[in-house]
């Protein structure tokens, strides 16, 4: 075996180490990213449901609740007076 064929030989390991060390630790980084994402935890998911049954039903406290006909507090975002909207022409 030449020079140049043995350093053909030890280019063709490094890279395919390269590319194998590489998908590692891509395949590292995503398992690590998906555990420590808040909306894939199981944990949390199960805790957040049991805190959440175990408080009482107490609608008057919730932030959407709103009176007997199904209507809420909030549904007519916009300005309270009936003036027309004030459009703006061309500028300068």
């Amino acid at each position: 075996m030449t020079r140049m064929e043995h350093a053909r030989r030890n280019v063709r390991i490094t890279r395919y180490a390269i590319g194998v060390a590489a998908a590692a630790a891509l395949a590292a980084f995503a398992a690590v990213a998906r555990v420590s994402h808040p909306g894939t935890s199981h944990v949390t998911r199960t805790a957040n449901a049991v805190s959440a049954s175990s408080q009482s039903s107490d609608d008057s406290s919730s932030f959407f609740s709103g009176d007997d006909s199904g209507s809420s507090t909030y549904s007519n975002i916009g300005p309270s007076g009936s003036a027309p909207p004030q459009i703006q022409s061309g500028g300068s």
